[in-house]
């Protein structure tokens, strides 16, 4: 009777030793606690431009007015400019359409493009990505590539 009352007590202890997160050996409960977020210390890097002023550049460029704007609204705008010239770019009509709608007919009109550059160079193009066969025309034509490249 003995014996099994010491192994419940025994038992009991280390159950609530597991649970109760004591460690288990010296090394460990002298250790500090672990910090799980540490900050990262501020960096201030030289040449980087603010994002507001990338967008201002980008927008006079354009030839785009974001003055009062919010940077999200400016964003979009430049966005949108941009969109559009690439489809003037590739013969789209823009006349209309959304974002959404438009890029697509970009992304497609590139994709017809990039085959057709890539058949002219005799690459395979069943089953392959764009970004592949960008690659692949690299190799053959450098010049070529770049040009295809400008989209993404």
């Amino acid at each position: 009777m003995k014996k099994k009352t010491m192994s419940y007590v025994m038992t009991g202890a280390l159950s609530i030793t597991i649970l109760s997160g004591v460690h288990s050996s010296p090394a460990q409960a002298a250790s500090p606690p672990l910090i799980k977020e540490q900050v990262a210390p501020s960096v201030a890097r030289t040449g980087t431009k603010n994002f507001a002023d990338v967008l201002a550049d980008q927008a006079a460029a354009l030839g785009i007015h974001i003055e009062g704007d919010d940077l999200e609204t400016a964003a979009k705008k430049v966005r949108l400019a941009k969109l559009q010239n690439q489809a003037a770019a590739l013969g789209i009509k823009t006349d209309r359409k959304d974002e959404k709608t438009l890029r697509l007919e970009v992304k497609k009109s590139h994709e017809a493009h990039v085959h057709n550059v890539a058949d002219y160079f005799g690459i395979e193009t069943t089953g392959q990505r764009t970004k592949d066969l960008i690659a692949a025309i690299s190799n053959i034509n450098p010049e070529a590539a770049e040009k295809l490249n400008g989209f993404y």
